[in-house]
């Protein structure tokens, strides 16, 4: 049997990215939040949703590092651009919202559900690629063999944690979880125990993506409709999974992983406004130094949140100190 030697596969990474204290985008955030009733059930008041710590900078530099190979990286913003970030470089590309939102009545857009229903539409995409958000961090070197298992097959990373599946109470985001299952049932009526994906880079194939715009064609547009989270959301991880491995696709040689949340390969941290518990949290994650590090802002304003943000912030320059080529020059030297 001859073996045949494929040349490596290009894949891209996908970042979605916004800075939420630009005045123009507060603004415009405010005045599409009133259009909502109060009873209304949308997330549209979560700052530290949109709140920018820098992530994006020490994220890309982490990924410079541990993933050279990857082919270019595209982020998704709504026309804002970092002010550090080297556009001129061949690798980046930054892309708006209205280049891929397929009806421009749905901008401006404050939902990162709504965007992800659009992603697929990038120019220039691999056909596989990664997604992450700015808000991952890579701390081991990770290989394109971490989630494809061969030219059609791919690793899906899972918690042990149950996935939520009650439509009609609790927080949005959890709903929209519920809601994607149901409407999922289109696929089947069996009832499945499901786990969530895990805070790690996701790997998505585009072609499947425009595969379940054609069968979801209607939930597809509802949610790209939605400006702020909704509780009848699609969330795309949850669909793109329940896809791979519940249907046909499966045949394809996909594989599930498991990945515990353990201090040498995976920590996702929730930051809050109790300073030594986040601050504690923090350590461990610089000492550690996992594969996959996930540090998700849940801070709300109090007297103690600069601490925590500090401490984060700290923590970031301390793990990825090095300037990256995705960083303009200054002074002479690249990085800020």
């Amino acid at each position: 049997m001859i073996k045949r030697n494929f040349p490596e596969e290009d894949i891209d990474i996908v970042y979605t990215w916004v800075d939420g204290s630009d005045p123009l985008f507060v603004s415009e955030k405010r005045k599409y939040a009133r259009q909502y009733e109060p009873g209304e059930t949308r997330d549209t008041s979560s700052a530290n949703r949109f709140r920018d710590n820098g992530e994006l900078l020490f994220s890309l530099r982490s990924v410079e590092k541990f993933a050279p190979w990857v082919r270019k990286i595209h982020i998704v913003t709504n026309g804002q651009v970092p002010a550090w970030l080297n556009t001129d470089c061949e690798r980046i590309s930054v892309v708006t919202h209205e280049q891929i939102f397929s009806n421009r009545d749905h901008l401006p857009v404050f939902n990162s559900n709504a965007i992800e229903m659009n992603l697929h539409r990038i120019n220039g995409l691999s056909r596989r690629f990664l997604y992450l958000n700015d808000d991952l961090f890579l701390n081991k070197h990770i290989d394109r063999s971490d989630f494809t298992v061969d030219r059609s097959g791919q690793y899906f990373f899972f918690d042990n944690t149950p996935l939520y599946s009650n439509c009609h109470q609790g927080r949005v985001h959890d709903r929209a979880y519920a809601h994607t299952q149901m409407v999922a049932r289109r696929l089947h009526q069996m009832d499945v125990k499901r786990r969530l994906p895990s805070h790690c880079p996701q790997l998505y194939d585009r072609d499947v993506l425009y595969r379940l715009e054609e069968l979801f064609q209607d939930a597809f547009i509802e949610t790209s409709s939605h400006r702020f989270r909704d509780p009848q959301d699609i969330v795309l991880r949850i669909l793109y999974a329940i896809y791979i491995f519940e249907t046909a696709e499966r045949n394809k040689g996909h594989e599930q992983k498991t990945l515990p949340w353990n201090p040498d390969e995976y920590i996702f941290l929730m930051l809050n406004s109790h300073v030594w518990p986040s601050v504690k949290f923090l350590a461990v994650a610089g000492l550690r130094r996992p594969r996959f590090l996930c540090i998700n802002d849940d801070i709300e304003t109090s007297d103690s949140d600069r601490m925590v943000r500090l401490a984060f912030r700290m923590l970031l320059r301390w793990l990825f100190p090095w300037p990256s080529k995705f960083e303009k020059r200054k002074n002479g030297l690249l990085g800020k």
